[in-house]
């Protein structure tokens, strides 16, 4: 039986795994992808000790750290996880299956979607969650992105580069992006501002996606925008189906409730990272709880523990 199983390769994980080679904990990290959403990141400007870095170039930085401490990621996906005496059988789509005392999720979160008609039908011909990889690919074309946060801010600064004109749509009455962002954004001539509106149905020709019907909620007006691209960057759904079957305590946004140790309400079981319920769902953040979840689950194994959440 393992010390410890930890799920997920993002910031969190990669963190967790590095605290716990030092440690000397036997352990193993288990993870569809190494780099979990940092891998389509595009430019970080925010991470301590980097005034630049793409996040391809940072993902190879933490595998280079990885194998610095011999820590070898299993690349797999955990389907399953149950309850057994003294800890937890995970069970992986290859059919492996682990004990362990504990387990950390550092399981991340995916893209929202906006749930309207034509999304999924275009999804790929024209409906993006990945500015990174798919910008280049709309070279003097209208666009329109969704989200007025720092993701989709971010996402229209890598599109100035390409787009012929960009519609950034927000359906509340201001940004919440950081200043700093918003006034790169803004000040260019090719992004139209449109607050308090939304996308009601992506169009296109039955191959590529063509325009999008929206919605000005202040005066009620249905109108069409033609667009062949259209990127969603409106937050993100955390990953904790498993651990809501094994009875964790989650928020009403599916989060994991997380006290200050980064333990969850059932025994064993720590989270860190995006499918929490932190306040900032940032890199450095993610990175920072995945160390301090390790060093709480070491203490936690070697002390023992008076109470839990």
């Amino acid at each position: 039986m393992k010390q410890l199983i930890i799920i997920g390769g993002g910031p969190a994980g990669i963190s967790a795994s590095i605290y716990a080679a030092r440690k000397k904990m036997d352990f193993l990290l288990i993870t569809k992808d190494v780099g979990g959403q940092v891998i389509k990141a595009g430019n970080i400007e925010n991470y301590l000790g980097y005034a630049m870095v793409d996040g391809i170039t940072f993902v190879e930085k933490m595998m280079e750290h990885m194998r610095k401490m011999e820590v070898e990621p299993i690349i797999d996906e955990v389907v399953d996880i149950k309850k057994i005496d003294g800890g937890f059988e995970v069970i992986t789509a290859s059919g492996q299956a682990y004990s362990t005392k504990t387990i950390l999720f550092c399981t991340g979160a995916e893209h929202r979607r906006l749930n309207i008609p034509g999304e999924r039908e275009y999804t790929g011909r024209g409906v993006s969650y990945c500015y990174t990889c798919d910008a280049p690919f709309f070279k003097n074309k209208s666009v329109a992105v969704v989200g007025g946060g720092n993701s989709g801010f971010e996402a229209v600064e890598q599109l100035l580069s390409y787009a012929k004109n960009i519609y950034l749509l927000e359906i509340s009455d201001n940004f919440r992006a950081d200043e700093i962002l918003r006034e790169k954004v803004l000040k260019s001539e090719k992004v139209i501002p449109l607050l308090k509106h939304r996308v009601l149905e992506a169009k296109g020709d039955g191959l590529f996606l063509k325009s999008i019907v929206v919605e000005n909620l202040e005066t009620k007006q249905k109108y069409e925008l033609e667009v062949e691209g259209l990127f969603v960057e409106i937050g993100l759904e955390p990953n904790t189906k498993l651990a809501e079957k094994l009875g964790v305590l989650l928020t009403s946004r599916g989060e994991i409730i997380i006290d200050c140790n980064n333990r969850t309400s059932e025994r064993g079981i720590y989270a860190a990272g995006d499918c929490t319920n932190i306040f900032a769902k940032q890199i450095i953040t993610a990175a920072g709880e995945g160390a301090k979840a390790l060093l709480s689950i070491y203490h936690d194994l070697t002390y023992g523990i008076s109470s839990w959440i």
